[in-house]
């Protein structure tokens, strides 16, 4: 088993060897409840840039069937391309079983519904239609899952994903993190208190934007015929 990622940056999914990022030892930790090893600690994972991704998507066709919006397309595209070279590492290492992961923050505004959130998760799954793949779009931006287990402490978590993802707003999340915390929330910081236990994401039960990307990760883990949880 092998994890092919790409994220928005060095913040959320991180780069290659020792810079991964907070959501990269989020998806780690879900699957090590599964699996009852780390990917990560056996070097079995990969990270595409964001660049590198785009590269990618530049080279594909229309795909028939798939019309899509502009503000979707990015999101279908960005999930084909990292399918196509998440087939390729597969290849390259005797045709392991690879498990594409793409973050991306929705950076909705306040009012954005559901359904716009909904229409872009989709169109990853779309994308990712040749290969298993697990949307990562946060609703609006990370720092709500973040927020939720540091100042929420695992409760009343829904309404954060209803506050602003624009950075430039007054009371972003961005901002409200960092308030929460006296200062930036690096990625350092945030790794730390993943590692000690300040972050868990299984205590997180009501924010549908995260609980959407835990079932779809398990369902993808249930094809490989993991077991329910490792014991």
């Amino acid at each position: 088993m092998f994890l092919v990622l790409s994220g928005e940056g060095p913040s959320d999914i991180g780069i290659q060897d020792d810079k991964i990022g907070p959501m990269t030892k989020l998806i780690d930790l879900w699957i090590i409840r599964r699996s009852g090893y780390s990917l990560i600690e056996c070097e079995q994972y990969t990270i595409f840039r964001k660049e590198q991704l785009a590269k990618q998507a530049k080279t594909l066709k229309s795909y028939s069937g798939k019309k899509q919006k502009k503000e979707t397309g990015y999101f279908f595209k960005n999930a084909r391309a990292l399918a196509l070279l998440a087939k390729e590492e597969s290849s390259q290492r005797n045709d392991i079983t690879v498990i594409p992961v793409l973050f991306r923050d929705a950076d909705g505004t306040a009012s954005s519904g559901r359904g716009e959130w909904q229409k872009k998760w989709q169109s990853m799954l779309d994308g990712f239609e040749m290969l298993n793949g697990v949307p990562m779009i946060q609703k609006q931006k990370s720092e709500a899952w973040i927020l939720c287990a540091l100042r929420e402490k695992y409760q009343n978590c829904n309404q954060l994903e209803y506050e602003s993802g624009n950075d430039n707003s007054p009371n972003s999340l961005k901002k409200q993190l960092a308030k929460h915390l006296g200062e930036d929330a690096t990625r350092e910081l945030i790794n730390k208190k993943i590692d000690e236990g300040q972050i868990d994401i299984d205590m997180i039960v009501d924010m549908p934007s995260l609980t959407q990307f835990k079932e779809q990760l398990d369902k993808v883990l249930d094809n490989l015929k993991l077991p329910k949880a490792f014991s």
